[in-house]
């Protein structure tokens, strides 16, 4: 069995959710490839916290079985459940109108609402915070920006740790680097070039999916119409292909497709069922 873990890179979205035609995902490629069935744990706005607290679970439970493979994807650091935000309509307090982040997606995800105002586009958010949950959550980000940025690197080397003591075969990857975070500090992210640990059980891929996901784009600027797991047919292959070449010792190529979609024609067709709407592509 392959039991995958992450965010919205993972997790088996709807299509129509997102104004796109289906098509075979990278999950369903991986296990036709391997010839294994899979177990999909991702969840769109998970961070990091709740899909290792996920994974916990389930090891310490002792649920994962005979010869099982691992595929994680590590989100933001910066995605935090929040317990107070778990069910709050914030119907009376909200003079906006504005629905809660229960009512959408994770409570994790209120960062990006969080950051929307950070960066003066307060319009963007979905979530209403008061000015005391404001409060806590910047006191909180501004005492731990440091450990923040660096905690993904120590959950790729503590998983690196859980694969060799299960010799359990595992590959890891991050959405996002070292940068940007809100605190705007740049680090130096080849002095962390934790690829040192890749061997035939343990795979650490070091550049962030969000990379390749923006790179899609003939202008990087505009990467924001929503595609099945951030990426085209085209990628989900290539992305599946870094997998299989990983667990099965092949060779399939691993180059990302780049600067092949040209231009949303309109915001308001974003989430439209017609497809032809949503992107132009430049053909190759």
């Amino acid at each position: 069995m392959i039991y995958l873990y992450g965010d919205s890179f993972v997790e088996n979205e709807k299509a129509v959710y997102l104004g796109m035609h289906d098509h075979e995902r990278w999950y369903q490629m991986l296990s036709k490839n391997l010839d294994k069935e899979h177990v999909n744990h991702g969840k769109c706005g998970e961070g990091p916290a709740e899909t290792l607290a996920k994974f916990h679970r389930h090891y310490e439970q002792e649920g994962f079985g005979t010869n099982p493979k691992f595929v994680f994807v590590l989100s933001s650091t910066y995605r935090i459940p929040w317990t107070w935000l778990e069910g709050t309509t914030n119907s009376e307090k909200n003079p906006n109108n504005k629905r809660s982040r229960k009512d959408s997606i994770d409570p994790s995800s209120a960062y990006q609402d969080w950051m929307a105002k950070r960066e003066g586009n307060p319009e963007l958010a979905e979530y209403y915070y008061t000015p005391e949950e404001e409060f806590s959550v910047t006191s909180l980000y501004e005492s731990m920006w440091d450990e923040f940025d660096h905690q993904n690197l120590k959950n790729v080397t503590y998983l690196h740790a859980l694969s060799k003591l299960n010799n359990w075969p595992m590959i890891v990857f991050r959405v996002w680097g070292m940068t940007p975070n809100p605190f705007s500090r740049i680090y130096k992210e080849e002095l962390f070039d934790f690829t040192i640990l890749n061997d035939d059980l343990f795979h650490f891929y070091s550049i962030p999916l969000f990379e390749h996901s923006k790179k899609e784009w003939s202008d990087e600027i505009i990467h924001h119409a929503g595609m099945i797991n951030h990426f085209t047919h085209r990628n989900h292959i290539v992305l599946s292909n870094i997998m299989t070449n990983h667990f099965n010792k092949t060779d399939l190529p691993t180059k990302f497709h780049e600067h092949f979609i040209r231009d949303v024609e309109s915001g308001k067709n974003r989430h439209d069922p017609d497809p032809n709407k949503l992107v132009d592509f430049i053909y190759e």
